[in-house]
C-alpha cells in the first residue's frame, strides 16, 4: 500500500506543469564573479556580443602568450570574460589591472562550481559563444580561432 501511495505521488507530481512566464532558457550557465575593480559581472550580460569565455590562471607558465593572443581578438570587435582561478586575490588583481577585457576571480579556486558546471577538465580552456548567448564550441574543437571567430562576428 507505502508504494501504491508513493506512485500515486509521483504521478501526481509529474502531471504538475510549470507556467510559461516562469521558465527562461539561456544558452550559458550565467557567471556572476567580482572583476578587478570589485563589480560584480554577469556572463549572460554579454548578450548581443560575441564573447570568448577564458578559464585560466594567471600563475601558469604560458599565461602571458595566451594573453598577449587574446589581446588580438578583443581588437577585432568581440568581448573577453576572463575566469581566473589563482590562488591569491592580489597576485589575479596585479596581472589583470591592464587588461582591456572583462576579468573575474572565482575566490573558490580548483573547487568552483564553474568548473564542473562547464566540464572543464585542464586550465586554461576557452568556449566561444555566439550573440544569442549560445555556447558555440571549446576549444578542443577549434581548429583555426581566427575563422572560427570571423563567422560569429
Amino acid at each position: 500500500i507505502e508504494g501504491m501511495k508513493n506512485i500515486r505521488i509521483a504521478e501526481n507530481n509529474a502531471r504538475k506543469t510549470i507556467a510559461n512566464d516562469k521558465i527562461t532558457v539561456t544558452g550559458v550557465i550565467d557567471l556572476a564573479l567580482p572583476d578587478n575593480k570589485g563589480r560584480i559581472r554577469h556572463l549572460t550580460d554579454l548578450k548581443g556580443q560575441v564573447v570568448l569565455l577564458d578559464f585560466q590562471v594567471f600563475a601558469t607558465e604560458g599565461s602571458l602568450k595566451r594573453i598577449m593572443m587574446m589581446r588580438k581578438y578583443h581588437s577585432q570587435g568581440f568581448e573577453i570574460y576572463q575566469v581566473s582561478f589563482d590562488p591569491q586575490e592580489h597576485f589575479w588583481k596585479t596581472k589583470t589591472e591592464a587588461l582591456p577585457w572583462i576579468s573575474v576571480w572565482d575566490e573558490s579556486g580548483s573547487q568552483s562550481s564553474a568548473l564542473v558546471q562547464y566540464n572543464v577538465q585542464s586550465l586554461p580552456t576557452f568556449f566561444l559563444i555566439d550573440r544569442n548567448n549560445v555556447l558555440q564550441k571549446r576549444d578542443i574543437q577549434i581548429k583555426d580561432i581566427d575563422a572560427e571567430i570571423k563567422a560569429l562576428l
